[in-house]
């Protein structure tokens, strides 16, 4: 059987009953961090379609290949701070705020 744990506007992720397992059995800071890189690339994703761009715009943008672009977008994705500023300053759009 499979089942849904996860939906966002980005995208749906099904899992296997061993790996909903695993998602469940992770600690308080895990599942936070995990919520965090994909609030993240959820973010980014929203940007892209607002501006009417797609992937391979921003790794030109940002000088990576689409490869390591994809990778953004994956599960589990860790996002460092450099490539969070990176992505910002290539899109023109905060992706991350922070009050002053």
């Amino acid at each position: 059987s499979i089942s849904i744990i996860m939906t966002s506007n980005m995208y749906t992720k099904i899992f296997s009953p061993i790996l909903e397992e695993a998602h469940n059995s992770i600690t308080p800071q895990e599942r936070a961090a995990f919520d965090l890189n994909f609030s993240i690339s959820e973010k980014i994703y929203q940007i892209l379609q607002d501006k009417g761009m797609t992937k391979r715009d921003l790794a030109k943008l940002t000088g990576k290949k689409e490869s390591e672009v994809s990778r953004w977008f994956s599960f589990g994705h860790n996002f460092t701070c450099k490539t969070v500023a990176l992505i910002q300053q290539a899109l023109g759009a905060p992706i991350i705020e922070i009050a002053k």
